[in-house]
């Protein structure tokens, strides 16, 4: 208990303790209200019962003062007779009415009640069989109500109708304020409830202090998350609201550490990119640098020299323009929220006209490029520039790779829903080592970095242009026979099938 107690003083002014002190308010009126409750019925049921014992009090008082009441009911005779009942109890208050219920004797010194009236209704419902107690009426002197005991009587030398009341009011108060003072069950049940008011408040702060406990653990976490932890969860979160809390920051958190570990490998990825271009465009520029340095120098060169110098500078400038261009598709791609500009096409033409593009390469490299794609082939819907250049840098890869007099290949089908193209080399084939890696940025394989081939970008940008299109790129080779690489991409709706 005293630890809950600090607990509750170290929170201060803080939400959990609000919520203590609307709670303990809360059961504190409560309790009041009940306490009221009981206390009015206890009185209710007081009436009732002193109504029920002296129900034929007025039947009996009215045969006692029958002989008196045939001079009148307000004779001497009734006065006197009244009298020596009220000396008998003097908490009785009697009254004679007429059949009309208006008071016409009132025994009480000093009278007080003469003229008015008692409703006819509340003296029948008490005169009725089995009536529902207690019966109340507004008392002739004070017009409170009140319990009475009432009879029938004649009066007078007539025997005209009315009513005999005797006003239990006052022996009712008497009677409950004794009992209140020295009954044991008042006390009882006095003692019964404030127990039950101290067993519902302990209660209330235990079921409390377990609730806090497990806020202040869930607050502990999310302070620990902010601090860096951030492998801080809620441990087995359960199904009540506190437990759905718990749940969505786990998932936030996860989300969070998974965007956290994300920018970090883009960070990664970053330093390893300038290191990477650094030396990518460091080698051919010193190549270039020696052969123009090379031509400065030497005045008169021989035409074979010439011829090798400027191709050597030829080489080396193109090898810088097609990483410029990988880097453009690059920044392009990691551009996510520049939407794709997709439009119908005809695939079979733009293979061709990239075919085109690469004759005179495969010419220089004594490989021989062919197409084997049906120009009847359906038309895809795609980003056309992405495409071009993911086939572009697929025949690229695949003229470095085959083997010296070799031969490269495309090939193309309908497949489906889309539309697959492939590229094909007799070359020396990749190490299943690499398959798994070799889309990476900037992996080059034992061959590539032997030769001095290859920026490491050319499969990566075409995995992230497949990626784009919601396809997938495949990738088949076995050492010693050559690669095929090849795309899937899905169909034109609005152009038809072909050309």
């Amino acid at each position: 208990m005293s630890s809950l107690w600090r607990r509750l003083v170290s929170l201060g002014g803080s939400l959990y303790a609000r919520i203590a002190l609307v709670y303990l308010t809360g059961l504190l009126l409560l309790s009041v209200v009940v306490a009221w409750f009981a206390i009015s019925q206890f009185d209710q049921l007081g009436r009732e019962l002193q109504q029920r014992q002296e129900a034929d009090l007025a039947d009996n008082l009215a045969e006692v003062m029958a002989p008196a009441l045939r001079s009148g009911a307000d004779s001497d005779a009734a006065h006197e007779m009244a009298r020596h009942i009220v000396s008998i109890n003097p908490s009785l208050s009697l009254y004679v009415l007429d059949e009309g219920g208006r008071v016409i004797a009132d025994y009480a010194e000093p009278a007080c009640a003469l003229g008015s009236r008692v409703a006819l209704s509340s003296l029948e419902a008490l005169l009725g069989e089995d009536p529902m107690l207690p019966v109340l009426a507004d008392s002739p002197c004070s017009g409170q109500p009140g319990v009475f005991s009432v009879a029938r009587i004649e009066y007078g030398p007539d025997g005209a109708p009315g009513y005999l009341y005797a006003d239990l009011n006052n022996a009712s108060h008497t009677s409950m304020t004794a009992m209140l003072r020295t009954s044991s069950i008042t006390r009882t049940l006095v003692a019964a409830g404030l127990l039950a008011l101290a067993l519902s408040g302990l209660l209330g702060l235990l079921w409390f202090a377990l609730l806090t406990r497990r806020f202040s653990h869930l607050t502990s976490v999310v302070q620990r998350f902010a601090a860096g932890e951030y492998q801080a969860r809620i441990a087995e979160p359960r199904s009540d609201e506190i437990g759905q809390l718990g749940r969505a920051f786990n998932d936030m958190a996860g989300t969070i550490e998974a965007q956290l570990v994300a920018l970090r490998e883009t960070d990664r990825q970053r330093r390893e990119l300038v290191a990477n271009l650094s030396h990518d465009f460091r080698t051919p520029l010193t190549s270039l640098r020696g052969y123009v340095e090379q031509l400065q120098r030497r005045e008169s060169l021989s035409d074979e020299e010439r011829r090798v110098a400027l191709t050597a500078i030829f080489d080396n400038a193109e090898r810088l323009t097609r990483l410029a261009r990988q880097l453009s598709t690059l920044a392009r791609l990691d551009a996510y929220d520049q939407p794709l500009r997709r439009e119908p096409f005809a695939l079979a033409e733009l293979v061709h006209d990239i075919v085109g593009k690469f004759q005179p390469q495969a010419e220089r490299l004594g490989v021989s490029l062919r197409v084997d794609v049906d120009p009847a082939l359906p038309w895809v819907e795609a980003d056309l520039g992405l495409v071009d250049r993911a086939l572009s840098n697929l025949i690229d890869n695949a003229l470095i790779a085959a083997a010296p007099q070799g031969r490269v290949w495309l090939a193309g089908e309908a497949s489906g829903q889309g539309v697959r193209i492939a590229v094909s080399d007799d070359g020396d084939g990749i190490a299943a080592a690499d398959l798994p890696l070799v889309t990476q940025r900037f992996y080059r394989t034992a061959s590539s970095r032997t030769r001095g081939e290859g920026s490491g970008l050319g499969l990566s940008i075409v995995r992230d242009i497949c990626e784009r299109h919601g396809t997938t790129l495949e990738i088949d080779s076995q050492e010693g026979t050559g690669t095929t690489v090849a795309l899937t991409l899905p169909r034109a709706v609005s152009v038809g099938t072909n050309v």
